[in-house]
């Protein structure tokens, strides 16, 4: 009971913290690459559906399409507001791919902190997604910030396995950074959620 009681604490605090996407354009519904620079040599892309039959946008009118080479990348940059301690990330985002074997063409996300002179100072990444089955796969996780961090590089990576085109492709990409409580301020959560759970149990007797 405990532990559920502070699962539940936790989630209302951090949900309270949450705001939109850090991200411009996460899914490129301006119809370009608005926000994004490009890397590898795949020349990734906008796409409405018409690269590959049956492979339609998670949401709305376009997706980033992998191109055509062996890799490429889209990164954009997000500045975090100046170094703080106690930050999490909070990355989301949709797969797919074209079904051509196993592995088929497939990607992941790629999260570079940076300093406030720019230098890096560590990265961390996703599971590679490969849903080549004829639906969207999301992926959702949580990644500690460095208390330096001035900036990241948020890249999603496009990986060729199977033919010359890169038919991977991303939609709906959010990221958030938000703080994470003091062990006061949960304390006093955890005793809010107990008293609410312990008023609900008496009106039900």
């Amino acid at each position: 009971m405990r532990t559920k009681i502070a699962l539940a604490a936790a989630t209302l605090i951090f949900a309270g913290s949450a705001h939109a996407s850090l991200l411009i354009n996460g899914g490129a519904e301006t119809g370009d690459l608005t926000g994004w620079t490009v890397g590898g040599n795949s020349k990734p892309r906008i796409d409405d559906g018409s690269f590959d039959l049956g492979i339609d946008p998670h949401s709305g009118n376009y997706m980033f399409l992998g191109g055509r080479g062996s890799y490429g990348s889209l990164t954009q940059n997000v500045l975090l507001g100046g170094a703080a301690a106690n930050r999490r990330a909070s990355v989301s985002f949709w797969q797919q791919g074209l079904d051509q074997d196993t592995p088929s063409d497939n990607g992941y996300i790629s999260l570079t902190w940076r300093g406030a002179d720019g230098n890096v100072l560590g990265s961390v990444a996703t599971p590679t997604l490969d849903s080549h089955y004829g639906a969207w796969q999301q992926y959702q996780g949580w990644f500690d910030v460095p208390a330096s961090a001035f900036s990241v590089d948020y890249t999603m990576n496009f990986n060729r396995n199977v033919g010359l085109d890169l038919d991977n492709f991303f939609d709906d990409n959010m990221l958030d950074v938000f703080k994470v409580p003091e062990p006061g301020t949960l304390a006093l959560s955890l005793l809010g959620v107990a008293a609410i759970a312990s008023a609900r149990r008496r009106r039900s007797r």
